[in-house]
């Protein structure tokens, strides 16, 4: 069959492999479109070298039609269409066992530690696969795991209708976590911020109060003033690894400062670099910290909402690409093209 196959840092292009053979208890899944996230290009880079075995198949955010199922699989069929929640974890460690089985001890992905949606064909588990309704385009389908990590980190950050909410980063992460937060939460205050006025442009379209350019606001400052000086409820930081502007803080940093005293926040990126923070004042505020992994079954709501038309996956994939061209696509999210947000790859030739 034909991939996209990581061979090497920064090294990805299609080729073929064989295909995969299933176990009783899995489907074997045509994939028909994959996305490109932020820890597809960490991969990329080789920041997953720990991990990640070449040749790798990447792609975690994924859906397609199931075209065989193992002998020991029920409620699905040949023909049916589904997404894939890509977690699969030991349910025997600790984290496991009180139910938090994003922070498995052995967490494994599709995609990431096992071939995923960058081949035309995968081997899934059952449990990992869940029906796509007829209205969500495959081309959204990879916007489920994208749009499942928007509602999980609301959960992490506890964030209740009529709160002041900032989000620090509009890629495509942060723009998602801004669609479930606009459409399904009701802030009292919305707040973005980035340095790409395409990016900041796309998250008034989705429902921004203030959509802030750190090249020339002071972010902090601007907060402050948007709720007299108190502070928001909630910070979500989206950045990663982040390129300072004016001489600004790390967005960590700047979380701390803005936040309100009792606040909360929740940091997703996986960017290497360290930040300082004033622990004395996250001290005083008795603030909160939080992290947030993956997803922890959230992939229902995503899909829920996504069939009533209640988010806006067309505004975040801004490009669709053969997987012929899988390796002109990296190099364009590896140049963090401005007015590239979401690329997702068709997998099945038309």
């Amino acid at each position: 069959m034909k991939a996209g196959i990581l061979y090497g840092p920064k090294n990805i292009r299609l080729g073929e492999m064989p295909e995969p053979q299933i176990h009783a208890d899995e489907v074997l899944l045509e994939s028909h479109a994959a996305g490109i996230c932020g820890t597809d290009l960490h991969i990329y880079r080789g920041e997953f070298e720990n991990r990640v075995r070449y040749p790798a198949v990447q792609g975690h955010e994924f859906g397609g039609v199931i075209a065989e199922v193992g002998k020991n699989v029920r409620g699905f069929k040949a023909g049916d269409r589904v997404v894939v929640d890509p977690i699969i974890s030991c349910h025997q460690c600790p984290a496991c066992l009180t139910g938090h089985i994003n922070a498995c001890q052995t967490l494994k992905l599709l995609g990431v530690d096992l071939n995923g949606g960058y081949g035309q064909f995968v081997a899934v588990p059952a449990d990992r696969v869940l029906r796509l309704p007829e209205g969500i385009p495959m081309t959204h389908a990879p916007m489920v795991e994208m749009y499942a990590l928007g509602h999980h980190i609301l959960q992490r950050g506890e964030v209740q209708p009529g709160e002041t909410v900032a989000i620090l980063g509009a890629g495509k992460l942060g723009l998602s976590v801004l669609d479930v937060l606009c459409h399904s939460v009701s802030p009292g205050i919305s707040i973005v911020s980035d340095l790409q006025p395409f990016r900041l442009q796309t998250a008034r379209e989705l429902g921004a109060d203030h959509a802030i350019d750190l090249r020339e606001t002071d972010l902090v400052e601007r907060v402050l003033e948007l709720t007299n000086g108190v502070g928001v409820d909630c910070v979500i930081e989206c950045v990663g690894h982040y390129h300072l502007a004016g001489g600004q803080e790390a967005p960590l940093a700047q979380a701390v400062r803005m936040i309100r005293s009792g606040g909360r926040i929740v940091t997703t990126g996986l960017g290497d670099q360290t930040s300082a923070v004033h622990f004395r004042t996250l001290v005083l505020k008795e603030a909160r910290i939080i992290a947030s992994r993956v997803t922890r079954g959230e992939f229902p709501r995503a899909i829920q909402m996504m069939s009533r038309g209640l988010l806006h996956p067309e505004l975040l994939i801004t490009d669709v690409q053969p997987l012929a061209s899988i390796g002109e696509a990296f190099d364009q999210v590896d140049r963090e093209s401005p007015e590239t947000i979401k690329i997702v790859l068709e997998i099945k030739e038309k």
